[in-house]
């Protein structure tokens, strides 16, 4: 009953999304509000909350460094694989290669399964902010040149610096560094900020998971532009997992729900910034066939994992 219960309302927060953009009620700039509304606002209140209650030790240094070389293992592989596919859309394939959509996807379900304040969910997070530091530079600068746009080195270094999410992990490393989880868990105040941090945390998972389900794609056609796509990159994340599952038991050791986490955050879709930046058709119908299917796959996995845990 306990693997239902996680499930069972996953699957209906996506159906809901589905239903609710078929019938209008939900609108594309609805949807980009409510994605704006959990990047800017949930998402940062998340990261600061968990980072501040996790311990930031030589582990951690560890595990963001696998991070690292997996985005650039992953990109670097990404160019070999172009050349299976045809020239007006293969510049999008090293995108697509790498990164790990935690924020508006992973997060969400690696705390339904190991709970928002564990270790093993502050691992993630800390390592997850490179991945987003990697999109809003190598990738968001790539994909908008594919898009025939420019980006100065001024609005790189702007948006990284203004970003609520990146604020907010840097400042939740800072009071990790200090103990203040542990400091406002034993004020007078702990009740009340954690009242007011649930408000801001509990909406999350139904927000993302609607968002997710409103943009899915079950057209077959348009599914089948990037089929192959994601054969490649759920091989090559395959790969990464088994070599890095077995380098972090060697080593720092691999907790039960460590492995969970990992397992989950290897295979939730790449950025969702691939798909922002397409233009032509083509382009827009291969990255959103291959994101639908990555969304669909990783759902899938979740399934799995959640039975199998």
């Amino acid at each position: 009953m306990t693997i239902l219960e996680t499930v069972i309302p996953v699957f209906l927060m996506i159906a809901l999304g589905k239903l609710l953009r078929s019938m209008n009620i939900l609108s594309d700039k609805g949807i980009a509000c409510l994605k704006s509304l959990s990047t800017n606002v949930f998402l940062p209140v998340l990261a600061f909350d968990t980072l501040i209650h996790g311990n930031f030790t030589k582990d951690s240094l560890v595990l963001i460094a696998i991070e690292l070389f997996m985005l650039f293992a992953a990109f670097g592989a990404g160019f070999l694989f172009k050349r299976f596919f045809p020239s007006d859309i293969n510049g999008y394939v090293p995108y697509a290669m790498t990164t790990w959509e935690g924020g508006l996807f992973g997060w969400a379900l690696i705390a339904l399964l190991v709970g928002q304040k564990s270790e093993a969910m502050f691992s993630i997070v800390s390592m997850d902010i490179f991945s987003g530091v990697f999109c809003f530079t190598i990738m968001a600068t790539g994909l908008k040149m594919l898009a025939g746009q420019k980006l100065s080195r001024k609005e790189i270094a702007v948006s990284i610096a203004t970003n609520p999410l990146i604020i907010s992990v840097v400042l939740g490393f800072a009071g990790a560094a200090f103990h203040l989880g542990d400091m406002i868990d034993s004020s007078i105040c702990a009740g009340l900020y954690t009242k007011v941090t649930n408000f801001f945390i509990q909406p999350l998972s139904p927000i993302i998971l609607i968002c997710i389900g409103s943009g899915l794609v079950f057209d077959f056609s348009v599914l089948a532009k990037g089929l192959k796509l994601a054969v490649f990159r759920y091989g090559l994340q395959i790969v990464l997992c088994v070599a890095v599952l077995s380098f972090i038991a060697a080593t720092i050791g691999l907790s039960p729900d460590m492995k969970t986490a990992l397992l989950v955050y290897f295979f939730v879709p790449t950025s969702f910034l691939l798909s922002m930046y397409a233009t032509d058709r083509k382009a827009v119908e291969f990255t959103s066939g291959f994101l639908s299917l990555e969304i669909i796959i990783s759902l899938v996995i979740f399934c799995g994992i959640s039975i199998l845990r």
